[in-house]
């Protein structure tokens, strides 16, 4: 068991800034990829279980499409199928839909735009007003049948990260890959 026992009173009395700093955006013109998104594909099937872009983790590979420049800004697209179930494919997988919490490892980054597909729209407009887009992340979570972008920049180190699914059982059960920044 634990207790706490507080003695005194604190004399030091706190208060909240009355305005938060300002975060500079990203512009997403200066993508080097702003005409086409890297796009990231998030998926249910029975046979490879939770995918991105149809494949699952290795341990020692980096797809093409997964190297990225040092220093260069891109655009990411995470598109959510919700087990087939999202961006115009159906439900499918008996109704597995499931939202993914992407986590980009070694920068953080920030939220674009999130598109909704119309067989979707009743659970986003249940949910949508709670997301906070602004301001840095790592993490964004993507609902099914929605397409979140994400402006990134590949600062300070080149070398092998990791993005996956937050959630430890799709993160497992193969929903992570690797990718690499190599030098410009």
């Amino acid at each position: 068991m634990f207790t706490v026992s507080v003695d005194r009173e604190e004399r030091v009395k706190m208060t909240l800034p009355q305005r938060l700093t300002t975060i500079p955006r990203y512009r997403e013109t200066d993508a080097v990829n702003a005409p086409s998104p890297r796009t990231f594909t998030l998926d249910m099937t029975m046979r490879r279980g939770w995918t991105i872009n149809g494949r699952t983790f290795e341990m020692t590979a980096v797809a093409d499409d997964e190297k990225v420049r040092l220093g260069d800004l891109e655009v990411w697209s995470f598109i959510n199928q919700g087990g087939r179930g999202g961006m115009g494919m159906g439900m499918g997988m008996g109704g597995m839909s499931q939202p993914h919490p992407m986590h980009v490892h070694g920068l953080q980054f920030q939220v674009l735009r999130r598109q909704v597909e119309p067989a979707w729209q009743s659970l986003w407009d249940t949910l949508g007003p709670g997301f906070v887009d602004e301001g840095w992340h790592d993490t964004v979570l993507v609902m099914p049948g929605e397409r979140v972008d994400i402006l990134l920049r590949f600062t300070d180190f080149e070398g092998w990260y990791l993005y996956h699914c937050h959630i430890l059982e799709h993160e497992d059960m193969g929903m992570m890959r690797n990718y690499r920044v190599v030098a410009s």
